[in-house]
């Protein structure tokens, strides 16, 4: 608002007191000057004057106050960063620059059963199976030259069988899968097949380590017999009856390494080094061993005859006598078994 009261008006400019008057003020029973008085009243004559007279208006300051109060709040309404102040001034610099996800997304990914597990199924993971049993993608591990069988841990794994240590035949030096199961203890159970024979064996290791050696499986393929015909020498032949039915000499091994010789022959030379046949090396027997069979008995109606066979350790199987004595070579039959070495 404007101002009103008339300013009292004092022109006598009078004597500004000494400093020291001024800094101590008036004491009782001072009597000042009265130029003293006149220049404080003149002096505050025109302080008031020089005020009264430069005030602004009040539309003035109005107005003022309008344009300073819309540069406020434009200032404060203003996005483009006025100050210019930077991130690292405001510590972005430390923050990851990384996507929120919508409250809508949250609450959906929050509530999804099959992305979030309960406590039961961490429960049976946790106490689920956490032995590596195969590799990553499902394959048999392959076992490294030199390792012993006996050494492995539960699992499935593949290998050279004869550069393995215990392994089941010494003698195949093909690939084969192992399949090994720990019963805790020193308990063991191996499964080994050898992948180009097509052959299985098991084993086992008891309590306390024990290993009880190895098992071959037998199978309906071992029952079919491999006959094999020997070369006949010193003049023996095989024989056909008068039927027109061959006899034909022949020999086989089966699965548990029985050798069975049948067949007949005829004509050659009877003596006790002089073989008629000689076996393969597989099929010897493990000890020298004689024969007794059935001769002919042509010459000697109704009477039984019979003769006598050596088989060596080499394999020389000689007909060393016949009780026929006059036809003693007219035929000679086998049929007898043994086991080989």
């Amino acid at each position: 608002m404007a101002f009103t009261k008339e300013i009292p008006q004092w022109d006598n400019a009078g004597q500004k007191p000494p400093q020291s008057k001024i800094s101590e003020g008036f004491k009782p029973m001072d009597h000042p000057p009265a130029d003293w008085f006149n220049w404080y009243m003149n002096g505050t004559y025109e302080a008031l004057n020089e005020l009264q007279s430069k005030a602004a208006a009040t539309t003035e300051v109005t107005a003022g106050l309008k344009v300073l109060s819309n540069d406020i709040a434009a200032h404060s309404n203003a996005k483009n960063n006025p100050h210019a102040v930077t991130k690292s001034q405001v510590g972005l610099g430390n923050v990851d620059n990384i996507k929120q996800a919508s409250k809508a997304d949250f609450d959906s990914h929050a509530t999804d059963k099959i992305l979030h597990t309960s406590e039961v199924e961490k429960s049976k993971w946790n106490n689920g199976q956490l032995y590596k049993l195969t590799q990553d993608n499902g394959l048999a591990k392959l076992i490294p030259d030199g390792t012993d069988l006996l050494t492995l841990p539960p699992g499935l794994y593949y290998g050279i069988n004869n550069r393995l240590l215990n392994n089941p035949d010494p003698t195949d030096t093909g690939w084969f899968y192992y399949d090994i199961r720990d019963g805790g203890s020193g308990r063991k159970m191996i499964l080994a097949t050898a992948s180009f024979k097509n052959t299985m064996w098991h084993a086992t290791v008891h309590t306390n380590g024990v290993f009880r050696g190895w098992k071959r499986l037998i199978t309906d393929g071992d029952a079919v017999a491999t006959w094999k015909t020997p070369s006949l020498s010193k003049g023996w032949k095989q024989y056909v009856s008068s039927d027109g039915f061959p006899h034909t000499l022949r020999y086989t091994k089966d699965a548990f390494g029985v050798v069975e010789i049948i067949g007949s022959i005829t004509g050659g030379v009877i003596g006790n080094d002089v073989e008629a046949f000689t076996l393969l090396d597989g099929y010897l027997p493990l000890q020298s061993m004689h024969f007794i069979g059935v001769a002919s008995s042509l010459g000697t109606p109704g009477v039984p005859q019979y003769h006598r066979t050596y088989i060596g350790t080499d394999g020389r199987v000689c007909v060393q006598s016949c009780s026929n004595t006059v036809n003693p070579n007219e035929f000679i039959t086998f049929g007898f078994r043994f086991k080989a070495k």
